[in-house]
């Protein structure tokens, strides 16, 4: 870096800090940084407040990383800075202050990632997303399903006040180490498909996520070691919910390498090359839907019911890319608040082209995993 450069990153630096008097504090760390992306502009405000303060009272001295959290949830986001200061103990300090703005809108995303890697560069980088979410479903998406993708802002006056599955994984400027929705539906391997360019692990439920998400108390705990421990984070979200009783009793979670889902295109081509797309009864497979509607299917189920003599190949595919998952019993679904049985989980949910759906089959032909795998079909009802 040229003195130029360096007058110019040091300038940078100070116009962000809101370290006291610019000496209180710590350098930045270069083994890791984690940006916690709070695009709760909807019915999820309180949040905000709620997750930085869990944040701030687990962080530790000892912690090895950088950690900064953008919030939203309404008038002036704000962009909050979690350290310990030799000083002051630990603090929240809000770096930048934004006018009120579309968090879900791509270019706010991608801008909030460059401040996040200017301002505390390092050798790898997290994002843990929380907000509504929706999968890969599309933007013409008909009803059961209202939300799209990921991250929903009601309270911007732009038309597009949700971002889908292709703007989130464009909007994203330099490979991450991990993705963790917390959100719903996004355990899905179409999803993960999507951004195995983008991050090398995604943590996700196919399901629906109950508040109050994932344990944020001891969550850096394990994102800042040198190897980010990604399964104590999934096992701790199960092991929450699957303390709780009656509805609250609702968690299913995996873990992702995202190099590894080619391992499963091969077999996939040749269970549909050689089977029926759909099984006779499709109600048969596991589904972990919002209501009625049979959109997010178990994939390893679906598979297994289609190819029934090529199970130990499925389940050996399958175990090199989902490292973890867990499940409870039941899951609940805010369609029909109630829970549903969960006789079979795989750890990532996958779509089954039907014509009741005639958007989503559109979209779904649009995705990388659905021309990989050749799966581009339209079923017609039985």
């Amino acid at each position: 870096m040229n003195f130029v450069k360096y007058i110019i990153f040091f300038l940078f630096c100070c116009m962000l800090s809101g370290c006291k008097k610019g000496i209180d504090c710590p350098p930045a760390n270069t083994h890791r940084t984690v940006l916690v992306y709070l695009g709760v502009d909807n019915n999820f405000r309180a949040e905000a407040a709620q997750k930085i303060a869990q944040l701030t009272n687990s962080w530790d001295k000892s912690i090895n990383g950088n950690l900064l959290v953008y919030a939203d949830a309404g008038e002036k986001p704000v962009l909050v800075h979690i350290y310990h200061s030799s000083r002051r103990g630990v603090v929240a300090d809000t770096i930048k202050t934004y006018p009120d703005e579309n968090s879900a809108n791509p270019a706010t995303l991608t801008r909030v990632l460059n401040t996040v890697a200017m301002y505390r560069p390092a050798a790898s980088y997290g994002l843990v997303a929380l907000s509504h979410g929706s999968g890969w479903l599309p933007a013409e998406m008909s009803a059961p399903i209202r939300l799209k993708s990921i991250i929903w802002d009601t309270g911007t006056s732009e038309t597009n006040n949700y971002m889908e599955l292709a703007d989130f994984v464009q909007a994203i400027p330099f490979k991450l180490d991990f993705i963790i929705f917390d959100a719903c539906f996004m355990g899905a391997v179409e999803v993960a498909y999507e951004l195995k360019d983008k991050a090398d692990y995604i943590v996700a439920s196919p399901a629906e996520v109950l508040a109050p998400g994932f344990v944020y108390y001891s969550m850096m705990q394990h994102l800042f070691k040198p190897q980010p421990d990604l399964t104590a984070v999934a096992r701790e979200f199960y092991e929450y919910y699957n303390s709780m009783s009656n509805e609250l009793r609702s968690a299913t979670i995996s873990v992702v390498k995202t190099s590894e889902l080619d391992v499963l295109v091969p077999i996939v081509k040749e269970i549909i090359a050689e089977s029926n797309l759909l099984p006779e009864d499709l109600d048969a497979i596991q589904t972990f839907g919002y209501g009625a509607q049979k959109i997010y299917f178990d994939l390893g189920d679906y598979l297994k019911k289609i190819a029934p003599d090529k199970q130990e190949k499925i389940d050996t595919a399958l175990k090199q890319c989902v490292l973890y998952k867990a499940w409870t019993d039941s899951y609940y679904s805010a369609g029909t608040r109630k829970l549903h049985p969960i006789d079979a989980f795989s750890g990532l949910s996958v779509y089954i082209p039907q014509a009741a759906y005639p958007e989503a089959n559109r979209a779904y032909g649009m995705l990388k995993w659905s021309k990989v795998t050749e799966t581009i079909y339209i079923v017609k009802d039985r």
